[in-house]
């Protein structure tokens, strides 16, 4: 059987508050598309996550967002439906974690592109079948900035 969730194609490593080490965190495998946010909310307000209770939060060793707490906040989408009924609030989103820095190895296989965006630009990714694509998203003291290596 074959399973078309982001588990296959990526690993997600990331770096917690005050921490140099990256560490891995699973996908869960009914997502199908990551979303980082560095604010708590969206779309006017939205959490898309829901409201995170006390004992989660607890769980996961975190404190409730701020937009001035320069984390990533990480979610899950399971389809296209799924981010549309995020949006009017009537289901959430998965949360995955929230982290000071972002590593995605993307492993391309037999896909040719990864679909992404940042701030609102969406781009292809080309990917290779031989080695992995990384895009790795952290607080820098500038501007967003793409870099093609070759």
């Amino acid at each position: 059987m074959i399973q078309w969730g982001l588990k296959n194609i990526l690993r997600m490593h990331i770096k917690r508050v005050n921490c140099s080490e990256w560490e891995q965190i699973a996908v869960p495998k009914s997502v199908r598309a990551i979303v980082a946010l560095n604010l708590h909310n969206y779309g006017s307000g939205r959490n898309p996550w829901g409201n995170l209770k006390p004992d989660y939060l607890k769980k996961k060793g975190v404190v409730k967002a701020h937009a001035d707490d320069c984390l990533l906040e990480i979610y899950g989408l399971k389809q296209g439906w799924h981010a549309s009924f995020v949006m009017v609030e009537l289901i959430s989103a998965k949360h995955i974690a929230r982290a000071a820095a972002i590593r995605f190895e993307v492993r391309g296989g037999e896909w040719k592109d990864a679909y992404m965006q940042m701030e609102g630009e969406p781009w292809k990714q080309p990917m290779q079948k031989e080695y992995s694509t990384f895009v790795e998203i952290k607080r820098v003291p500038f501007q967003s900035l793409m870099v093609r290596g070759e």
